[in-house]
């Protein structure tokens, strides 16, 4: 593997470390799971390039936007009902 690809991996791995220490805070769960949608386009678009497929990251690309809006969307109607974007003092069972 290239010294790209094993960054990439090791970028990966961590914001999946850091998704699961910072589970608790909807911000910053949202701003690592881009994070791992970042580092798993550009590992797909390394690979996508040996194989002449880059029209596929326009799909992919497609996905993380609309993960980020629907993201950023539940973040402002949470702190607009709550007040606040802590997870662990939201009771999902009364929405």
């Amino acid at each position: 593997m290239t010294n790209m690809m094993m960054f990439l991996i090791y970028t990966y791995m961590m914001s999946c470390l850091m998704l699961s220490i910072f589970y608790k805070h909807l911000l910053l769960s949202i701003m690592t799971l881009e994070m791992m949608m970042m580092s798993l386009m550009m590992l797909m678009y390394l690979y996508l390039l040996m194989f002449n497929f880059e029209y596929f990251l326009m799909y992919f690309m497609l996905i993380i936007v609309c993960e980020g809006v629907l993201g950023l969307t539940l973040l402002m109607l949470m702190i607009q009902f709550k007040g606040m974007d802590k997870l662990n003092l939201l009771n999902l069972n009364l929405w």
